[in-house]
């Protein structure tokens, strides 16, 4: 049977253009890095998560250009920590018509949220929450798991790779897990400081614990009396260690601890330093529990 050229052209374009025929991966598009470093370990060999927010800038106080919000509105999945940490997502995804693209870290079942409070403990999503839950190797997993339960649905052409993708990195974490409660074993009494209250989901994990935070909350300067008290504090116990971060202020750190000698270890919670790969993740957890052992350890 005889077909015209114009014919076989439009034939070929709708055998590329077919849903069913085309393959087309999901695409995911994370908050911040960690969460895009997670995603790399589900997504690897199928395709390459992307990032909105520059580990390099804070997620707090960050500014959506309208090239951002052009991303987030075609991204498959949309992978975020949720209003604690990105508020000025929770206005715009408060307006979002397809609710199910997103996947909010902290509403997960099962994810384990801790308070910003000197004295942690868990609750529910609803309330006051630490936001840097991605340094719990467990809420990890449990974050990789919903990412991939949607991954599958969406792109089941892939789901054999994604299978073994959750697979792999589920293996990788016990085995690290397993490491960092040897790598901290003698060390749970060490004393020491933090900077900003960010990292006690790492301390409940390996089983350490901060004795204060110079600035409790990140949009309010600590008053001179809380800034004193601490120096007090500090002369009747002194400390082994401070973790900072890329916003720690030198003058606040020098009105507390003036005389007294301490290591200060400056730690990498948002993974600014760790190329994006399948073990990226990993890594993060990795260099940050090396810097910290590095600091508690006794000279």
């Amino acid at each position: 049977m005889f077909i015209s050229r114009f014919a076989k052209q439009t034939l070929l374009l709708m055998f590329l253009l077919s849903p069913a025929l085309s393959h087309a991966q999901a695409t995911v598009l994370a908050s911040v890095k960690p969460l895009q470093l997670i995603a790399a370990a589900i997504t690897d060999g199928v395709s390459t998560p992307q990032l909105l927010i520059p580990a390099n800038q804070s997620p707090h106080n960050f500014s959506l250009r309208p090239s951002d919000v052009s991303h987030l509105t075609q991204a498959d999945i949309v992978l975020w920590v949720g209003p604690g940490l990105e508020t000025y997502l929770a206005n715009m995804f408060a307006q979002e018509a397809q609710r199910d693209r997103l996947l909010e870290a902290a509403a997960v079942p099962g994810i384990v949220l801790l308070d910003l409070s000197e004295h942690a403990h868990a609750h529910s999503a609803g309330e006051h929450y630490d936001p840097h839950l991605w340094l719990s190797t467990a809420n990890a997993r449990v974050l990789a798991r919903a990412l991939h339960a949607k991954l599958v649905v969406l792109d089941s052409a892939n789901a054999t790779q994604y299978d073994a993708n959750l697979q792999q990195f589920e293996a990788a974490l016990a085995q690290l897990d397993e490491a960092l409660q040897q790598q901290f074993a003698t060390l749970r009494e060490a004393p020491f400081a933090v900077f900003h209250n960010g990292t006690q989901y790492f301390e409940e994990q390996v089983g350490i614990a901060h004795r204060f935070v110079l600035v409790p909350d990140h949009e309010i300067q600590p008053g001179i009396r809380h800034l004193l008290a601490l120096r007090a504090q500090l002369a009747e116990r002194p400390l082994n260690c401070l973790f900072e971060d890329i916003n720690s202020n030198e003058a606040t750190i020098d009105t507390v601890f003036q005389d007294n000698p301490v290591r200060r270890v400056m730690l990498d919670p948002l993974g600014d330093a760790v190329a994006l790969s399948k073990v990226g993740y990993l890594q993060l957890i990795s260099t940050m529990a090396g810097a910290i052992q590095q600091c508690l350890s006794p000279q």
